[in-house]
């Protein structure tokens, strides 16, 4: 199950963020014992302290999405082009059509 972003913001404030009064080992022992059903891992505390350090925030940061398919017109229209010009590179191909 993963951490909401209060349960995250948590962390940092017992870690007294840029103060690091209190170890890493000691927030994780901490946390584990007020939420004994979703126990985390020294990394975890690690992590999420690490990631507020470099972006200022704590939630998820958005991931890479997979390219977009191509719909039928646009498979048509790239094979035509093909047709038309055989030594078309794959990169010409994609910018002319809006393609991944």
């Amino acid at each position: 199950m993963g951490l909401s972003e209060r349960q995250r913001i948590e962390f940092l404030i017992l870690l007294e963020c840029g103060d690091k009064i209190r170890s890493q080992a000691e927030v994780c022992a901490l946390f584990n014992a007020k939420y004994p059903e979703n126990q985390i891992s020294q990394g975890t505390v690690n992590k999420i302290f690490h990631k507020f350090e470099e972006y200022g925030t704590v939630p998820d940061l958005p991931r890479t999405r997979r390219a977009r398919a191509l719909n039928e017109e646009k498979k048509l229209d790239i094979a035509l082009e093909l047709l038309e010009n055989p030594h078309i590179s794959t990169v010409s191909l994609a910018c002319n059509h809006d393609a991944p």
